[in-house]
């Protein structure tokens, strides 16, 4: 599984300008050498008046500058804001979302409502459970929306912000993310909505979590790219399946395993990568032998790895071998492809030995047979 670690990030604040008075200063040294090299003679009227006039210029313009660039630094702290902050044990579930949502408080009304079975009566003032949105303190330096939801199961945050959720996620997502799938989500969102425990009151963190999960749950939908949990600090790309689990009470089993298979980019001239598929290719008779010799139940555990491409694009995937003949392998293609279209999950395929690049199955003993590409995959992660 790919972890995702962020920490408060400034966003990018506008420098002014900050020119050094170079050309007044150019005067003052072209009239100084002048006067120097004048011995005896010196200056005539005009070139004194020519000095000074410079002179008095660079002072003024470098008292100018030195004002304007202490101000920019006072002004860089004063206006430099945390995309969010993260207390040590902040317990939340955060959506990185592909474009800004609108959220109001009918809206969200009815989510918790819906989620939770908690009847929220908007215009009965005195009403114990509500949904509110209000401002906090830090409101006037960070650009979110946030709506308190009151229920019987505590208080909560729901946290809208209409940037993204790190402060260069196409930078973030390239030195931190090692799974292509998961790069592509962090890089392409740019908005997020999370929901937080504000209650104190509630010290058990499963019971604060099943709530949370069912009311960001609600909240899922297609513009969806990613799900994070800041406590446990990992990411998973989102797919709607994933919302069976957000009801279900334990929503953080989400992030137990990768979504779909990771996607890792090698280069073409890895040496590793070469040797191992040369073994693979080598020893691939082993593999053969054993398939003729596997039961049929055994059969589905024997896989083989292969390159399919489309156009450009080129991917290596796992498949489950159904039969072997002469140098064709025909099977059921294991993998969610990233970037290929003409092939799917569950479909059949076949290719020739050629574009074979890795193999696994059960020894007798049940110990894996293979995997030679594994350990390499296992290191670029």
């Amino acid at each position: 599984m790919s972890r995702l670690s962020t920490s408060p990030s400034t966003s990018p604040v506008r420098s002014r300008l900050r020119t050094f008075p170079y050309a007044p200063l150019a005067f003052v040294l072209i009239m100084m050498i002048r006067l120097l090299s004048a011995g005896e003679k010196g200056l005539s009227w005009l070139g004194f008046s020519v000095l000074g006039v410079s002179g008095l210029w660079f002072a003024v313009d470098l008292t100018r500058w030195l004002f304007k660039w202490k101000y920019e630094k006072a002004d860089t702290a004063e206006n430099s804001q945390v995309v969010r902050e993260e207390p040590e044990s902040l317990v939340s579930l955060v959506f990185f979302l592909e474009e800004p949502r609108d959220v109001t408080e009918a809206n969200l009304r009815q989510c918790v409502s819906h989620a939770l079975q908690v009847d929220l009566n908007e215009d009965d003032e005195d009403s114990e459970f509500f949904v509110v949105q209000y401002s906090p303190p830090t409101a006037d330096v960070t650009p979110i929306e946030n709506f308190m939801v009151r229920i019987p199961q505590g208080v909560y945050s729901v946290m809208v912000s209409h940037r993204p959720y790190i402060a260069n996620p196409s930078q973030f997502a390239r030195d931190s993310i090692r799974d292509k799938r998961l790069r592509t989500a962090v890089e392409r969102h740019q908005a997020w909505i999370s929901v937080d425990l504000m209650d104190d009151e509630v010290e058990d963190n499963d019971v604060a979590y099943d709530t949370i999960g069912k009311l960001i749950g609600s909240m899922a939908g297609p513009d969806c790219l990613a799900i994070y949990c800041p406590e446990i600090q990992r990411c998973n790309e989102f797919e709607p399946s994933q919302i069976e689990t957000l009801m279900s009470g334990s929503p953080l089993q989400i992030f137990d395993e990768p979504t779909f298979e990771p996607v890792i980019e090698v280069s073409d001239d890895d040496p590793r990568m070469a040797a191992a598929e040369k073994v693979a290719r080598d020893r691939w008779p082993e593999f053969v032998e054993a398939f003729g010799k596997a039961s049929i139940e055994n059969s589905e555990k024997f896989i083989v790895k292969a390159e399919f491409t489309e156009g450009s694009n080129s991917e290596f995937m796992w498949v489950t071998v159904r039969k072997i003949i002469g140098e064709q392998i025909h099977g059921i293609l294991t993998n969610d492809p990233h970037e290929l279209v003409d092939v799917f999950r569950g479909a059949e395929v076949k290719f020739g030995l050629e574009r074979l690049n890795d193999w696994i199955f059960p020894a007798v003993d049940g110990t894996p047979v293979g995997g030679f590409t594994l350990d390499i995959l296992s290191e670029d992660l």
